[in-house]
């Protein structure tokens, strides 16, 4: 009886088994059908259908999301990503969750599901997954749409082989892990956001009245509500005592002062209050604009580079994915000078450089001054030569006011020397802006907290320190040749520039150079805000609209009806 009836079991189940193939054959029909059109379905989005199609050829039209008739625990993880898709910063409502919703009611009080039905809902799903992986891999905005300063598109140029090659994965995990942006900093992010939110629905912070300055010894009220905001913060660990302005308070406020780029004097001055009056949702937005702003850029940046954040005026190298150093920059001013957001390699260096005179600086800053006087020029340690800087002109015998500044004959550069502004030395990555890392005499600038000084290019602190990292393990080049290089000779009696050749120096391995803009981001584990110098911000949030809150009931009901 045992045998027959271990016999008859295994004859049902092969049955099943058989069974369930069929179905799962049907349905793989019934999808090359479907996928067949020219022409996406309503349930699909048009520019993705392509995609869509692409993704069952490779897979022979196997089902993706369902076996036997029944969405997978790879489908339910699909929707619950998407059901809270606020968490990564993005938009649940973008991705079609109430047309699924809609599906799935409509078909679970059917006793079978028909192959038309099953692949309707997997060629829906499938178009859900590529709006939210591309989303992921290359921002919700086209940057060059949002953003006239940004010329970095590295990601949106391989979404579709991206999203296709990513259906393959093993499971949901697998799917999703190529297409999340790879810099450790994008991940803290996040983990900042899920804070920020979290402090959202816990109510928020309250204002922090203004008035005079807070300073040690202050106490009152106003203390009191900014204990309360320094430790909802984290800056302050306990908001707990007396409302008075101690010693923890003001090293709490230097933290604050520090994370938003602010001078940490200890003090809450007008700087600081603007900075506390910002709203948290306004924060909050900051957080989800930078992460659209970090899908922008390619995946990794490499192990060895350099990174200049424009809005922190600070310049980072890194070697083996780990930062070795960081330096104040200056950057371009706002508007016409406004250094733009790109990425390119930097392949030599100059030593003792001379300056090109831009032709906007030469007409609207130096004109004005040649016209009255013609011996500025070489006063100021420039020369005026032809179109090829062969031969050198008598800037004194030029009629200033009659130079067609349309079709300029001639060059105005000025000669390496202590008056030069590019500096000892310049670092190049030759570009269509012609922009360019330099140092410069002017180094009390500096101290400033607002760096948007430049006319595009930016100056370095330490270009001592600079040099000596892309040019680290290249031959005859050390530090003291370095010195050396930089160094111009001593200046003879009664001149006071001496003036040098340049050198240039080709970098054996070169450098990537990143220039970004940045206003919310992650630094050594500690978050950060900055000023928007560029007032961008504004702009690409507009774009991307307020993220509405979560929906935990409608994700539930979801889950239950891909059960």
């Amino acid at each position: 009886m045992r045998a027959r009836a271990g016999t008859a079991w295994c004859t049902l189940a092969v049955a099943a088994l058989a069974a369930c193939r069929g179905g799962d054959a049907a349905v793989a029909d019934a999808i090359r059908g479907a996928a067949s059109a020219e022409r996406a379905p309503d349930y699909v989005p048009a520019p993705r259908w392509k995609l869509v199609k692409r993704i069952y050829q490779q897979r022979e039209y196997r089902a993706l999301w369902t076996s036997g008739g029944k969405p997978t625990g790879r489908a339910r993880e699909l929707v619950d990503a998407l059901c809270h898709a606020e968490r990564e910063g993005l938009n649940p409502a973008q991705y079609g969750l109430d047309d699924l919703r809609r599906q799935l009611h409509r078909i679970r009080g059917e006793k079978e599901r028909t192959p038309a039905e099953i692949a309707e809902l997997e060629l829906r799903l499938t178009g859900m997954f590529t709006e939210y992986g591309g989303d992921l891999l290359a921002g919700r905005l086209d940057p060059a749409a949002v953003d006239s300063g940004w010329y970095i598109r590295a990601r949106r140029s391989s979404v579709d082989s991206t999203l296709a090659a990513a259906a393959g994965g093993r499971d949901f995990g697998d799917m999703v892990a190529p297409l999340v942006p790879r810099q450790p900093e994008y991940r803290e992010l996040l983990q900042a956001l899920g804070r920020y939110r979290q402090l959202l629905a816990a109510g928020g912070w309250a204002k922090v009245p203004g008035g005079g300055p807070l300073r040690p010894g202050s106490s009152g009220p106003r203390v009191a509500a900014l204990r309360d905001r320094l430790a909802a913060m984290g800056d302050l660990e306990s908001a707990a005592g007396e409302p008075a302005y101690d010693r923890e308070v003001a090293r709490a406020v230097s933290r604050y002062q520090v994370r938003h780029g602010l001078e940490a004097n200890g003090v809450v001055g007008p700087a600081t209050f603007a900075a506390l009056d910002v709203p948290l949702e306004r924060r909050i937005r900051q957080i989800e604009l930078n992460l659209e702003r970090y899908r922008w850029l390619p995946a990794e940046f490499g192990a060895r580079y350099i990174l200049v954040n424009i809005p922190d005026y600070r310049l980072y190298a890194f070697e083996g994915g780990k930062q070795l150093f960081e330096q104040r920059v200056i950057v371009g001013g706002e508007y016409e000078n406004a250094t733009p957001v790109f990425m390119d390699s930097m392949t030599y260096v100059v030593f003792n450089p001379d300056w090109d005179v831009p032709k906007r600086i030469l007409v609207d800053e130096m004109m004005p001054h040649l016209r009255d006087d013609p011996a500025y020029l070489a006063r100021n340690g420039y020369e005026v030569v032809d179109r090829k800087g062969d031969s050198v002109l008598d800037a004194t015998k030029i009629d200033w006011g009659d130079v067609d500044t349309a079709q300029m004959p001639f060059r105005v550069r000025q000669l390496p020397g202590l008056r030069n502004p590019l500096g000892r030395v310049k670092f190049m990555f030759p570009n269509q802006f012609s922009i360019y890392l330099h140092d410069t005499p002017s180094q009390e600038l500096f101290d400033r907290s607002k760096r948007t000084l430049s006319h595009g290019c930016v100056r370095v602190e330490n270009p001592l320190r600079l040099a000596s990292f892309v040019l680290a393990g290249q031959r005859d080049w050390g530090e003291d040749e370095i010195r050396a290089a930089m160094q111009p000779p001593k200046p003879a009696p009664g001149d006071s520039a001496a003036i040098t050749k340049e050198k240039v120096v080709k970098l054996e391995r070169p450098v990537p150079v990143y220039l970004l803009y940045l206003t919310a981001y992650v630094r050594d584990g500690v978050l950060q805000f900055r000023d928007d110098p560029y007032d961008r911000d504004g702009r690409a949030m507009a774009r991307l609209g307020k993220l509405p809150p979560a929906d935990p009931e409608r994700c539930k009901e979801l889950q239950e009806l891909m059960k």
